[in-house]
């Protein structure tokens, strides 16, 4: 068995030691709660779960998935006061259900996603030229704002819903998922911000602090991602022109990290730069909306733009070398695993290995990072960049340990020439 895999298995062994009837806790301190979500809980176990068993056929992991799903959807009946963002919403249950109803072929996970679905449109509110979402303001417990704001961003606003709409519209669930996403993306062009370098979104309306973000999570990247995926349904050539200028502002936030690298800021607004490497503000985000831009236009600037920002990556050392935005933490959303995960798509939509080489020293730091005890592997790292010291073991797959076993094992598959990887809405599809 490859040491990848067993790894990745390792970390499921951890996981089930936070169990807590169907699901699982969100970290492995005594008093954590579980979680359902497909950022932190039950969700992301899910995922992993129907990975790992598309490889052994073993009936426990699906009957595990299974069960969860089963917690998961009277969680939801229950009536949760949630968002809708694709994080820890509405939207990320239609994903996870849905995944879940094709693996077993249970029409409950179905009819699940479809009214997850419905949730999303009852809370869509007219606003301008199309529709959108107007929520309590995200991350209150860490910035004290709270107010309501109609928000825009990929991570927990309307582009991140696109995305989730997209992919409804795909799977057949919905016959209203296309037009709501069609009205969503009005909405996102009427609120674009023109300037000299291209088009800007900010996270939210009305932005009550300084946070001008260029990247995927929360700016204009990910804006543009989901405009894309309009575009390739739609084939109407103003939502890749959109997303062409929301790439061409990215890019002009790009500074030097050598004679073939840049990196984009992580916030333009503070004075001294700082340069996050993983899926939020990072290459492994902004590199999606390059790689799709690249294969849709022919045009060779997104795909010369895509190898800078690699280049960039090597050329301050990471992932080896930790720097100001690439701190102690190893997950899909800000680590070791996000830009693996980015370095496997990149190398089969470009063509070149050494990517993949890039995706193995990810996994070889990802190994030595891992605390082992019992036969069970688990990462006790900081969520947060400003909170260092923080450090926790999750289990989750954004931040934990189900999300580096995801990575890990697609790595052992592509080794191999036959990976597995259940893709989010968010992802390219490989090639």
């Amino acid at each position: 068995m490859d040491r990848y895999r067993a790894a990745a298995l390792e970390a499921l062994d951890f996981i089930e030691t936070q169990r807590d009837g169907a699901i699982w806790r969100g970290h492995d301190h005594p008093k954590a709660k579980p979680n359902h979500s497909l950022y932190h809980g039950a969700g992301g176990v899910i995922l992993l779960l129907l990975e790992l068993h598309a490889q052994s056929d073993d009936p426990t992991l699906m009957a595990r998935a299974t069960a969860a799903g089963d917690e998961i959807l009277a969680y939801l009946a229950a009536g949760p006061a949630l968002s809708v963002n694709s994080s820890t919403g509405w939207a990320g249950y239609v994903f996870v259900l849905n995944e879940l109803a094709k693996a077993t072929g249970e029409n409950r996970f179905r009819q699940g996603a479809v009214d997850c679905l419905k949730r999303i449109a009852v809370l869509a509110r007219p606003l301008g030229g199309g529709v959108g979402w107007v929520e309590t303001a995200p991350f209150a417990d860490i910035t004290g704002f709270s107010e309501e704001r109609e928000i825009y961003d990929q991570s927990v606003g309307a582009a991140g819903v696109i995305l989730t709409l997209a992919y409804a519209h795909r799977e057949g669930l919905d016959d209203g998922a296309l037009p709501l996403a069609l009205a969503a993306g009005e909405r996102l062009l009427e609120v674009a911000e023109p300037t000299e370098d291209g088009l800007r979104w900010r996270m939210m309306a009305d932005m009550p602090f300084q946070f001008t973000t260029p990247n995927f999570a929360h700016g204009g990247a990910g804006v543009g991602y989901a405009l894309v995926q309009l575009h390739r349904i739609t084939g109407e050539a103003k939502w890749l022109d959109a997303a062409k200028e929301a790439a061409r502002y990215t890019m002009s936030r790009a500074h030097a990290t050598g004679p073939r690298g840049r990196l984009v800021c992580h916030n333009e607004d503070t004075r001294k730069p700082i340069f996050y490497l993983g899926a939020c503000h990072g290459p492994a985000g902004t590199g999606r909306l390059l790689i799709e831009l690249a294969e849709l236009t022919g045009e060779a600037r997104w795909t010369e733009d895509l190898h800078a920002l690699m280049s960039g990556i090597e050329e301050i050392g990471a992932p080896e070398t930790r720097s100001a935005g690439f701190w102690n933490n190893h997950g899909q959303c800000c680590g070791d695993a996000g830009i693996g995960e980015f370095a496997l798509l990149a190398a089969g939509r470009t063509g070149r290995p050494e990517y993949v080489q890039v995706a193995r020293r990810c996994a070889e730091v990802i190994l030595d990072a891992a605390e082992t005890a019992d036969g069970r592997r688990r990462w006790r790292h900081a969520e947060h960049r400003d909170r260092p010291d923080f450090l926790q073991a999750q289990t989750g797959y954004m931040q934990g340990a189900a999300g580096i076993a995801s990575f890990l094992q697609h790595l052992a598959g592509a080794l191999e020439g036959a990976p597995v990887k259940i893709r989010m809405p968010d992802w390219p599809t490989a090639t």
